[in-house]
């Protein structure tokens, strides 16, 4: 007689089988319900990318705000500064010499190597006529009037090559002599005589031999001498204290005739 195998016996392996079948069912429910989801995980993460964005481009549309509106009142702060010590420089300087002036503001200007001009927001109206010096700051002398209309006039820059003025080097012995425009922004003082001691830095002033500029109007310094060996004269080569592109503020001297 033949016995049959024992239930016991054959339990483990359906219990094998069991388990296994259960994880496969799992796992491909898994997969089919990530499935179903992932359109809807998507939406959802693309809709939270997009608001993140919408976010950051915000602030950072703030931030460039508020960086253009703090960059607009330091440059007007730094303007209204430069003005007010400008000011400062014109009153102290029209309170020391009791010369009569018109301030001014400069409209335009047109430089370059051969020309050296600006136009002024101040004419005939105010008393300004041709000749009339134009000096910045403490009695830098810039240019002088060449021409005045109601309203406006124009002037010409020392180193316009057309310009001339009487100048007197504070050497030794008060050299006195003509400064030039020259093609460039430099002066020259020529035709000096050979036995006159010039030196670099030494300052130059006007003379009061123009009928329409004052004496002691701070012209420039003297950063080289050069000698003609055949004529045996002297040329001071000046820079100028005043530079016109750096200007936007001006005093005209008036009723300075003699």
């Amino acid at each position: 007689m033949k016995l049959r195998p024992s239930i016991s016996h054959r339990r483990p392996w359906l219990t094998g089988v069991f388990v296994f079948l259960v994880l496969l069912l799992f796992f491909l429910a898994r997969g089919w319900v990530m499935n179903l989801l992932s359109p809807l995980l998507r939406a959802a993460s693309s809709a939270g990318s997009a608001l993140t964005v919408s976010l950051t481009s915000q602030e950072q549309r703030a931030l460039e705000d508020q960086i253009v509106a703090l960059s607009t009142d330091r440059a007007d702060y730094e303007r209204l500064k430069e003005e007010n010590e400008v000011l400062r420089d014109e009153l102290g300087f029209v309170e020391r010499t009791g010369l009569s002036s018109v301030a001014a503001s400069i409209l335009s200007k047109s430089l370059s190597q051969t020309v050296a001009r600006f136009v002024l927001d101040v004419g005939s109206d105010e008393g300004v006529q041709v000749g009339d010096p134009v000096v910045a700051q403490d009695g830098l002398l810039v240019g002088k009037i060449i021409q005045t209309e109601p309203g406006f006039s124009t002037a010409l820059a020392m180193t316009d090559p057309t310009h001339t003025v009487g100048v007197s080097l504070l050497n030794d012995r008060r050299t006195i002599g003509v400064a030039y425009g020259t093609v460039g922004d430099l002066l020259e003082i020529r035709f000096i005589p050979a036995d006159e001691t010039i030196g670099v830095n030494d300052l130059v002033v006007t003379s009061g031999l123009d009928p329409t500029v004052p004496s002691g109007l701070l012209i420039g310094l003297v950063n080289a001498v050069q000698q003609d060996q055949a004529t045996l004269f002297l040329t001071a080569v000046v820079e100028p204290l005043a530079d016109v592109r750096r200007l936007s503020h001006v005093l005209v001297l008036t009723n300075t005739s003699l």
